[in-house]
């Protein structure tokens, strides 16, 4: 039997990856859902379908009775996107969504194989401060609300004693190419870019002290939630997964002004989420400019706010790292190299008359 995979969140910064991943697997059917339309080309099927509307969700996805597998990608977050992760009510409309998307599926999707869910470092506490390191998947759980812990629970209960198995992959600071996404820094790094190369200023790095970090190119995430569909190691596992190496933003920025054809001069901390929304009517001139796709600036950028957090802006060191030993032994290797990767993808954006050469 063929599989086909319904991809939830697919215009996300993980779910545009996985759509694109998967395209180019022809033994996979594709479905997309989102409360989007794509702008681009796909041969996915579509759901334009509101996961916090129980009803909109049996009326768009009631007719998939052929998926075998879900990749779960959405995530509702507030407009002050990083206070809201510890806040209740973010975490009653995430788990909403997820029910209405799976008791909907699994009713009328008489074969359904497999569901993969996307956490985070929030898993262990990375939103409130310092964690033990390496985190690892056995640690216990940290204060409350967190929407992560939630949906864990409710899909280890509705899965026990079916056929059907889930697998829960923990990446951290996911880096993609979609726009929309208030979680995906890359849009926002290579925005100021441009707009200080526009001022005709150098490239100086805005955000707090030097530490170090990991990262999951979200191509990656592609990657294993094909692994994680068929492998028996996954099922009913949680997995961290990272490109595998660490990196320091401050080493990344000339990097950057080299791509952008930039001059780079040392860091300048300052709040983005105060100063960049002022600066929407230099990214309307960028964009007339270089003849780029016509993306709203908000669009592009939705939160300067989590810009700041991934930064380090006016934060203490707090350096995050997660243990990946548990998902290579189970089966999954591929690597990436995140300096690499920064570069790559805001070539990508470049590439696509999204961000200007």
């Amino acid at each position: 039997m063929k599989k086909k995979l319904l991809i939830v969140g697919a215009l996300g910064a993980v779910g545009r990856c996985v759509l694109e991943h998967f395209e180019k697997l022809p033994e996979w059917d594709l479905v997309g859902a989102a409360r989007r339309r794509p702008d681009f080309e796909t041969r996915a099927n579509w759901a334009q379908v509101d996961l916090r509307d129980a009803a909109d969700c049996r009326d768009k996805l009631s007719g998939l009775q052929d998926v075998t597998h879900i990749a779960y990608a959405a995530v509702y977050e507030k407009a002050d996107v990083t206070r809201g992760w510890s806040e209740m009510d973010h975490v009653e409309v995430n788990l909403a969504m997820l029910q209405n998307l799976v008791v909907t599926v699994e009713d009328n999707a008489k074969n359904l194989q497999h569901v993969t869910l996307l956490q985070g470092t929030k898993a262990y506490g990375g939103h409130l401060g310092p964690f033990r390191q390496p985190a690892r998947e056995t640690d216990p759980r940290y204060m409350p609300p967190n929407f992560y812990y939630n949906q864990q629970d409710w899909i280890t209960e509705r899965q026990s004693g079916k056929a059907w198995t889930w697998s829960v992959l923990r990446p951290q600071i996911v880096c993609g190419i979609a726009i929309g996404s208030p979680l995906n820094i890359i849009t926002a790094v290579g925005v100021f870019a441009a707009i200080s190369r526009e001022y005709g200023i150098p490239l100086r790095f805005p955000g707090g002290a030097e530490r170090i970090g990991e990262a999951t190119d979200a191509r990656l995430i592609a990657k294993a939630i094909e692994w994680a569909a068929t492998s028996p190691n996954a099922r009913n596992q949680v997995f961290n997964i990272t490109n595998g190496d660490v990196y320091v933003w401050q080493n990344i920025w000339p990097r950057i002004a080299e791509l952008f054809g930039m001059e780079h001069a040392p860091a300048h901390p300052f709040s983005l989420a105060r100063v960049m929304p002022q600066n929407e009517p230099i990214w309307d001139r960028i964009v007339a400019k270089h003849g780029l796709r016509a993306y709203n600036y908000k669009d592009i950028v939705p939160s300067w706010q989590f810009a700041d957090f991934l930064l380090g802006y006016g934060q203490r060191p707090n350096p995050h790292h997660m243990s990946t030993i548990k998902i290579r032994q189970a089966g999954f290797n591929d690597c990436v190299d995140t300096e690499l990767m920064f570069i790559e993808l805001l070539s990508e954006l470049q590439k696509r008359k999204i961000l200007p050469a």
